[in-house]
């Protein structure tokens, strides 16, 4: 049903996405919000669909190949919706009321249409939690952020914010190094700067958002969240799946009408291999996804976001350059599709820490 209702979306998202792509698609959000496409992922009990990370990996495929910014929007609070999707019980016995009680409430939150927008990257990290700056600080029974974040995205467009920060084990007892923390934009002590101009992906209006004692409204999850339900693992996928539906926007385009041109059309049946090779890498991880999977699905699904990622984003390299002089205009269609897959997905996180992590895992000879 979920990829139907996108489906059926796509021409509207890919025409708005046509008419002025570095304007915040506020239209195209909106249809996904009220079509239910981002709170699909949530139990049908709270208003969702309950879908699968599976099912919102091709829909967000989909959305890409329309307008990848408005994918990249929408990988947030469907990342997030899908995490609260593993439910209660995933929770241990001493939190799991309070949790389910969070869910509800969040749930709640996407029915009514605010927005949850991802406030976690900063400089310099690489994508690191161990490396993030950002500190809550309790006080007077509430945590304050304190920090610099970039790639926020929606920016002023969001209804909440949730960011990480560091916190320490005498505020928040049984903790990990890292929590997630949601954080209104309207609250004191949040500045939102104007200084996203991103590559291809302008309107995501993805700003740096200084933190100056800014209160939270609340820890997201429970004490150690992170370290126990590996919740980045579902958006790493999402993220994947955004260079790839890039990737397909091009290789369709160039394939309709069919070429006259054989040896163009081999170039064309080797590239949508490739993506459909792709495609079944991501699809396959991402089927296993479950809360709690432990440090070997977690390094198979870096693996698979890296590999994914860095090759779609070099088919769309290669299917652009196939494509010939009529299309190296930068507001083309194609132009826009190729720098979308840039500039979206690499940033979150880099490939490079990807890399790193991964070179860490082999024993040194």
């Amino acid at each position: 049903m979920l990829v139907e209702t996108v489906r059926a979306l796509a021409p509207r998202l890919a025409a708005r996405e046509a008419e002025n792509p570095e304007r915040y698609p506020s239209e195209n959000v909106a249809d996904l919000v009220e079509s239910g496409v981002m709170r699909s992922p949530f139990p049908a009990s709270v208003g969702g669909g309950g879908c699968t990370l599976l099912d919102a990996v091709d829909a967000i495929e989909m959305i890409a190949a329309a307008s990848p910014s408005t994918a990249l929007l929408a990988a947030m609070p469907i990342g997030l919706a899908g995490v609260c999707s593993v439910g209660p019980d995933a929770a241990p016995q001493l939190h799991r009321r309070a949790w389910g009680e969070q869910i509800e409430r969040i749930a709640a939150d996407y029915r009514r249409g605010t927005l949850y927008a991802a406030c976690n990257s900063e400089k310099g990290a690489g994508g690191s939690l161990d490396a993030t700056k950002t500190a809550a600080l309790l006080r007077d029974g509430r945590f304050h952020l304190t920090g610099e974040k970039i790639l926020a995205s929606f920016g002023r467009h969001a209804g909440m914010f949730f960011s990480t920060a560091k916190v320490n084990e005498i505020d928040l007892p049984g903790c990990g190094v890292v929590e997630f923390f949601f954080v209104r934009p309207t609250s004191p002590g949040v500045q939102i700067l104007d200084d996203w101009n991103g590559f291809g992906m302008r309107s995501t209006e993805s700003q740096t958002v200084r933190y100056d004692g800014a209160p939270a409204e609340e820890t997201f999850g429970f004490p150690n969240f992170i370290e126990t339900v590996q919740p980045l693992t579902y958006w790493y996928a999402l993220f994947a799946a955004i260079p790839l539906g890039c990737a397909s926007a091009i290789r369709q385009a160039l394939s309709s009408p069919a070429p006259a041109s054989p040896a163009l059309r081999v170039r064309l049946s080797d590239a949508r291999m490739r993506e459909e090779a792709l495609r079944a890498y991501l699809r396959e991880t991402s089927r296993s996804w479950r809360p709690s999977a432990g440090a070997e699905y977690a390094a198979l699904m870096l693996r698979t976001k890296t590999y994914v990622t860095q090759e779609a984003t070099r088919l769309c390299g290669d299917l652009f350059a196939l494509g010939g002089g009529r299309h190296y205009t930068r507001d083309g269609r194609l132009a826009r599709a190729l720098a979308a897959s840039f500039a979206g997905t690499a940033l979150r996180p880099p490939l490079p820490l990807a890399l790193d992590t991964l070179l860490q895992q082999f024993p040194a000879e």
